[in-house]
């Protein structure tokens, strides 16, 4: 998940990469970029530790002694005054050559658009666990006097413990107005953006629970509030005509109070929406019993499938594509953490560890030697414990040693066995043992000289 990194991906280039933020982070990974900005895993060189650096590239040109500058800071200030564990932790704020950065936590595990991903409705438990966890979070920044402004899928991460937290609040306040209408950035996701909000009017907390309605309506049915369509003019349309589909009467499989809520949170009329935080926890309190490790559960079963995925139909290295010469050193990290570019409407969030545009691209910039260094990262990713990311890398690794160095090449079989590992400790364990077992095969053919 890796906390704030999870904005909506895209599958643009990384931008050039600084080589050292504010004499202090050093990125070592580009994670995603959003309508604010640009985000990179990075190491904190003075403290040692992982975090992740925003680069609100929107507010460019800042100078300390400028009005939007001392307004940064006070937003900035804000979000640090939030302290609770369903929100991701600010550490540290800046400007790095004129543009504003953050440094925040970065958090292992999956985005809720991953768990909802193939159309697949969440049981109750799950739902009411990750809605209470988003209340919750919600409460205590509208305590602080932060509002969210862009309550969706993509920034509900969830940890493979089960814990919920809500990443990137306030990021449009801290743009401003006028960098939204600069960069032409929609302040908001149309699907989970409040009615009043597309009327132009200024946000309130209102607009942040009505987010929460919108997402608990899609981890409920499985599908968006308001059909799987691309075009902003017929959500709009939507949204301000008939507005969110009711649930209750007509969804018997999933408890009335639940659906009621839904309903409650989703009006169109903020006045008369849902918008009291203890009431949304009644309710969802006892409907959550068991849904914090059937959480736990998804997010580690995803993990496993993303692992799993090509281990067994490995593709062939594909013909060079035409590119830059010199592809920068980070473009197998943008891969793994890409979703695959959306198909099919009806499944507007399915993931993918990398599509076939992605995979070609990172197979025609990796070299043999490049494909070693990349399996030595992965292995100490695997005694770190990061075995999802570990799994995704490999998954790139192994397909360049087959194609470029034979399956008998001490580096493919070495690649092998680690994802092996990955699977294995992911629990998908007849996966692990059918490569267990065909590494084995290949190593005793070599050191034997016989065939099986």
């Amino acid at each position: 998940m890796g906390g704030p990194e999870h904005e909506e991906l895209t599958g643009a280039a990384p931008p050039s990469v600084p080589v050292l933020v504010a004499g202090r982070y050093r990125p070592v990974r580009f994670l995603g970029r959003g309508g604010m900005g640009v985000v990179y895993e990075a190491e904190d060189t003075r403290l040692d530790r992982r975090v992740a650096v925003k680069m609100l590239t929107a507010v460019e040109g800042l100078t300390g002694d400028s009005e939007a500058w001392d307004r940064f800071r006070r937003e900035a200030r804000a979000l640090a005054r939030i302290d609770h564990p369903g929100v991701v932790t600010l550490y540290d704020d800046g400007v790095h050559d004129g543009t504003p950065y953050l440094v925040m936590q970065v958090l292992d595990g999956r985005n809720l658009a991953d768990l909802v991903s193939g159309g697949r409705p969440l049981p109750t438990p799950v739902v009411s666990t990750v809605a209470y966890g988003i209340a919750e979070a919600l409460d205590a920044a509208h305590r602080a006097g932060v509002l969210h402004r862009d309550v969706k899928p993509t920034n509900v991460g969830i940890t493979g413990s089960g814990r919920v937290v809500l990443q990137d609040f306030g990021l449009a306040r801290l743009a401003g107005e006028a960098a939204i209408t600069r960069t032409g950035a929609l302040v908001g996701t149309p699907q989970f953006m409040a009615p009043e909000a597309m009327r132009g009017a200024l946000p309130e907390g209102a607009a942040d629970w009505y987010g929460l309605g919108t997402c608990m309506y899609l981890m409920i049915t499985g599908e968006l509030p308001f059909g799987p369509t691309a075009d902003f003019g017929a959500i709009i349309q939507r949204a301000l005509g008939d507005g969110v589909p009711r649930l209750s009467g007509r969804r018997p499989d999933v408890p009335a109070d639940l659906c009621r809520l839904v309903d409650d949170l989703c009006r169109q009329d903020p006045a008369l929406r849902r918008q009291d935080a203890e009431t949304v926890r009644e309710t969802l309190l006892p409907l959550s019993y068991g849904g914090t490790e059937l959480l736990a559960d998804l997010v580690t079963g995803r993990a496993r499938e993303d692992a799993v995925q090509g281990v067994h139909t490995l593709p062939p290295i594909p013909e060079p594509v035409s590119r830059v010469e010199e592809a920068p050193e980070y473009l197998w990290d943008e891969a793994a953490v890409l979703p695959a570019q959306r198909e099919a409407p009806s499944d507007p969030f399915r993931p993918a560890t990398l599509s076939d545009a992605t995979r070609r691209l990172v197979l025609d910039s990796m070299s043999p030697r490049s494909a070693l260094s990349r399996q030595r990262e992965a292995v100490t990713l695997v005694l770190r414990g990061r075995l999802e990311e570990a799994a995704q890398m490999l998954s790139v690794v192994v397909p360049v040693c087959l194609s470029t160095l034979g399956p008998d090449h001490p580096t493919t079989l070495t690649s092998q066995y680690w994802h092996a590992v990955c699977l294995a400790r992911l629990d998908a364990g007849r996966d692990a043992l059918e490569l267990f077992s065909s590494v084995n095969r290949r190593v005793a053919r070599r050191t034997d000289g016989h065939d099986d």
